[in-house]
């Protein structure tokens, strides 16, 4: 048995970012109380702008005081149009891993309760083609109190080293060699989670991402909305030598 570890924004599913469309859809449904866009400001000062990335990781101000049901809503029926689909070749290395025995784990820098409606669209799609597993999620915590988010996050924001860490642990915890882990990222931020793994792939690549893993001879990945061409069907099963090389 093996692991096989997948980021989310990017490499299941297309950009913008799941929680950057959960913060428009926000927006436009005029669910943030104003007193939230300065208090996400005055927090971004407190953590350090010039570290901008690292500090948005951290700072999830715009959801203080919001119900933590509100998401669960907006994830079902009707209201998920925000959601967008999984790849179609995603699904299907995915469901090919599932067939293996191995255990699907999602690690991702996004919400945890947006990363919980990913967990359920793909457990979904497997067991429609005949696989039922249940996949674990490590993602970024949010704090709550009383019902209502507090806007902190619980632990570590889930991005660069602690994605390598949560990947360490959980393959531990297994009794898998990391020698035997797969991973699939997209970007930069990934490469601590790829590293660690004995088989990885840089799945639609950003520029940095592409050239460290030209540099370390990872395969290269291209996954689009649009459902993989016969030819490219054929040659699936080809991925686990492609990676072992």
């Amino acid at each position: 048995m093996s692991i096989a570890f997948f980021d989310v924004d990017g490499t299941l599913l297309p950009h913008p970012s799941l929680e950057r469309r959960f913060f428009w859809n926000l927006v436009r449904n005029r669910k943030i109380p104003a007193g939230n866009y300065f208090r996400w400001a005055a927090e971004m000062f407190r953590l350090g702008v010039p570290r901008f990335r690292t500090a948005a990781q951290a700072n999830k101000m715009y959801l203080r005081g919001i119900s933590a049901t509100l998401l669960s809503a907006m994830g079902s029926g009707e209201t998920n149009h925000w959601v967008p689909e999984l790849f179609p070749a995603a699904i299907q290395r995915v469901w090919e891993h599932a067939l293996r025995g191995d255990t699907i784990v999602l690690v991702t820098g996004t919400l945890a309760p947006l990363a919980k409606i990913v967990q359920s669209a793909l457990e979904r799609e497997l067991l429609w083609r005949g696989v039922e597993t249940q996949i674990p999620v490590i993602a970024t915590q949010l704090a709550e109190r009383h019902g209502c988010w507090t806007g902190c996050i619980v632990g570590a924001a889930m991005f660069g080293d602690a994605k390598a860490n949560a990947v360490r642990q959980f393959a531990s915890s297994n009794g898998v060699p990391l020698s035997q882990c797969f991973a699939y990222g997209d970007h930069a931020l990934d490469r601590s989670m790829l590293e660690v793994a004995g088989i990885r792939f840089a799945v639609n690549p950003t520029f940095r991402l592409r050239r460290m893993a030209r540099r370390n001879g990872w395969p290269i990945v291209s996954w689009s909305p649009h459902p993989p061409r016969p030819a490219a069907t054929r040659r699936a099963l080809k991925w686990k030598d492609e990676g072992a090389r």
